[in-house]
């Protein structure tokens, strides 16, 4: 809905792993050349690693559109998968028949298709996406299947691209020999400072604009800071700041749209920055329970401003003409998001309150020295009188 105002042709920020807005940044570079030289090597099991959103599968896509004639590739997505569903769906990914064939059948189709391409000199790269979330017994699999090879050579090459937790998998006892096999391995992190404002005039250049100067450097500082350099959450912020902008009609973005995309994507739960822990409840400490319920009302009170900035800019966007149904709808559901979250507070603010009063109430008075007077029905007194007893209504 902003293209036209900002001068794009596309979107430059959406989130799909589009791999002609692949940056290269020095880890992005580092990580690719390693790829190459794995695969023109043959090297057999390489491991790339990265924090969510860092931009591994974009760089694997950037890769197949790279890889040369001669190389069959497949890639498995699924990986919540046993042993027996990943060696059939790495079959299917290759196109070979295992209907009616159990395990050991299945393995024999893999190596018969595998010397093939060996004989035709045409090599096999197996691409595994979202590696960190195979079981153990999947990732023992895998390491077989790497016995799958001639006197010299590979049969197969094996690329597990995953989160961090797939570094600490493979590091755990009794995956030694996983490990060992890992001839390259690499690791993506979030993008420094300095290459944050390249990483967003590229994509703006890419989107076609014209002007690659619409985020100032304030605004991309402060990106930089909310995002920790991670492309995922620098798109999403990107985006949702030129969103804000076309509405408020400015051709350029500072530090002030940042900081409002920031709040309203906190409302929703998202970069959260400590605002929205949960406080740690203490009964035996009036002051610090009066502290507690403070933050709360702060909490509510937080929520009723940006309430009512969202209901403001939906009231000065109702005089606009072009898409405004859109952009309207967009707003309301962020209001909506802001509502459900002060609902939320309203009610762990009621339930919090409830039970901390009749406490202070009883530490008042056994501060005072006086007995708390109690009901016939209450709980405490019910207890007790039944311990007395030695028995209960049961």
């Amino acid at each position: 809905m902003y293209e036209s105002f900002y001068g794009l042709r596309d979107k430059p920020f959406d989130l799909h792993p589009d791999p002609d807005y692949l940056y290269m940044s020095q880890g992005h570079e580092n990580a690719y050349t390693h790829l190459e030289y794995a695969i023109s090597e043959n090297k057999g099991f390489v491991v790339v690693t990265g924090e969510i959103g860092s931009g591994k599968t974009t760089l694997i896509n950037f890769l197949l559109e790279k890889i040369p004639h001669g190389v069959e590739v497949g890639i498995i997505n699924r990986t919540d998968a046993s042993a027996l569903q990943f060696i059939k769906m790495v079959c299917q990914e290759f196109e070979i028949d295992v209907r009616g064939l159990d395990k050991a059948e299945m393995l024999d189709a893999l190596n018969l298709f595998l010397l093939e391409h060996f004989a035709a000199k045409t090599r096999v790269v197996l691409i595994i996406d979202e590696a960190q979330n195979l079981p153990r017994k999947t990732l023992d699999e895998i390491r077989m299947l790497s016995n799958l090879e001639s006197e010299k050579h590979h049969l197969i090459q094996i690329i597990l691209v995953g989160q961090p937790e797939l570094r600490a998998t493979l590091r755990q006892k009794g995956m030694e020999q996983f490990a060992q096999r890992v001839t390259v391995h690499c690791h993506l992190d979030g993008l420094p400072r300095a290459e944050v404002g390249e990483y967003i005039r590229y994509r703006m250049k890419v989107g076609g604009a014209m002007n690659l100067a619409i985020f100032n450097e304030d605004a991309i500082e402060y990106i930089s800071e909310q995002s920790r350099g991670i492309p995922r959450l620098i798109n999403i912020i990107c985006d949702s700041a030129l969103v804000f902008g076309y509405a408020d009609g400015l051709k350029v973005i500072d530090r002030g749209v940042i900081e409002a995309v920031i709040k309203s994507r906190e409302a929703g739960g998202l970069f959260t920055t400590g605002l929205w822990d949960e406080p740690r409840l203490s009964t035996t400490d009036d002051a610090s329970v009066r502290e507690q319920l403070k933050a709360m009302e702060r909490r509510m009170a937080f929520l009723e401003d940006l309430v009512g900035g969202l209901n403001q800019r939906l009231t000065q966007l109702s005089n606009m003409r072009e898409e405004r149904d859109v952009l309207v709808l967009e707003l309301f559901r962020m209001l909506k998001g802001s509502m459900e979250s002060r609902r939320n507070i309203i009610l762990k603010f009621m339930k919090l309150r409830n039970r901390i009063e009749p406490l202070m109430e009883l530490s008042r008075h056994a501060r005072s020295g006086k007995d708390y007077p109690r009901q016939k029905d209450d709980p405490v007194v019910s207890n007790h009188t039944q311990q007395r007893s030695g028995r209960s209504d049961l």
